[in-house]
Parts: structure tokens; C-alpha cells; sequence
């Protein structure tokens, strides 16, 4: 076989692996200046508003609907943005893989 062919075959093979990677499910919260501790976002839900806005317990719903648990978590409190990274952030599913909260811990 020509070279050629090995070169072409190894750069296809490539670009399909790094197309297979989707980029992470991002949910941007609004929660008050004084708000830490556990938050809580139901996700999958319609009418959901964006940003999330959450209650005193840290409770909102969310649009956002991860097939994966490649989530991140864009926090605005008091005018400053917080990134809370995928590893920081816990995806429940029911038993058919069905998301039904993420939740994850505001400093």
C-alpha cells in the first residue's frame, strides 16, 4: 500500500475522534449575595428561565437537559462569576438514565 493512504487513513481517524467529544452542558444560575451551600437545579424542564434563578434553599429548574454528566456551572453572585467545574457537579438519573437533579456545593 502507498504511505500516502496510511497518512490519510490516521488523520481521518483523527478528526472523527475529536468530533465525537461534545462540548459540556452549561447552566448559568443567578443566587443571592448572601446564598452558600447546596444547590439544587431540576433539569429538563420547558419553561425554565435563563439564568436559573434559585429560592433561599438553593431549589431552581432548568431547561437544561445533560445526556452526559459533562456539566458545568456558571455561578453570578454579587457581581462576581463563579466556575464550577464538571467534576464538582453530581448528575442523579432515574433508572432508565432519565436526569432528574444536578446538584453541587456554592462557596
Amino acid at each position: 500500500m502507498k504511505p500516502w493512504f496510511f497518512g490519510g487513513l490516521a488523520v481521518s481517524l483523527l478528526l472523527v475522534s475529536c468530533a465525537a467529544k461534545s462540548a459540556p452542558t452549561r447552566i448559568t444560575v443567578q443566587i443571592r449575595e448572601n446564598f452558600a451551600g447546596a444547590l439544587r437545579l431540576y433539569p429538563c424542564d420547558k419553561g425554565a428561565l435563563n439564568p436559573v434563578s434559585v429560592d433561599a434553599n438553593g431549589e431552581g429548574k432548568t431547561s437544561a437537559c445533560p445526556l452526559g454528566d459533562d456539566v458545568e456551572i456558571v455561578v453570578l453572585k454579587s457581581g462576581k462569576t463563579i466556575y464550577l467545574a464538571p467534576e464538582k457537579i453530581r448528575v442523579a438519573r432515574a433508572g432508565d438514565g432519565f436526569p432528574v437533579m444536578i446538584s453541587a456545593a456554592i462557596p
